[in-house]
């Protein structure tokens, strides 16, 4: 199983955006852009998701931008995820129906169990633990600003 860009991303853009925002004013879509290095039509392929799912809210205008709608340590990565690629499974069950002879499918609770897993230590990491990481590796690079 590989995550699309667009998770991966949306988790980067969030980060950017609670960093950008601690002074209480809006992080500007061109400089989240530029500092994830994502372009700025993708990058508004990826808001619209966020801002319809209420991660974000939008001002309009000269001094307009982003913010978070929930404070980051109240986002998980797990939310993220599942807002791009739907439930976070490393397998459906339907791959069972192939199994015809059998009753019970011998490997559904291996899948289900680390299905299971997977999701608990996603819904585990805030984005807040991104946006602490984000400040740690910016300020070793002289040129970053956060």
């Amino acid at each position: 199983m590989k995550l699309s860009t667009k998770p991966r991303y949306a988790v980067r853009i969030l980060a950017q955006i609670a960093a950008d925002t601690e002074t209480g004013r809006p992080a500007g879509g061109k400089a989240v852009a530029g500092k994830q290095g994502i372009s700025e039509a993708y990058m508004e392929q990826i808001l619209i998701p966020l801002r319809s799912a209420g991660f974000i809210t939008t001002r309009r205008g000269r001094n307009g931008g982003y913010f978070l709608n929930r404070p980051a340590d109240k986002i998980t990565i797990l939310e993220i995820i599942e807002l791009f690629e739907g439930r976070l499974e490393l397998a459906d069950g339907s791959d069972c129906d192939a199994c015809q002879q059998l009753t019970v499918c011998p490997t559904s609770d291996i899948w289900k169990g680390l299905s299971d897993s997977l999701r608990k230590e996603c819904a585990a990491i805030t984005l807040d633990q991104v946006v602490k990481n984000l400040k740690k590796n910016c300020a070793r690079l002289p040129d970053f600003v956060i």
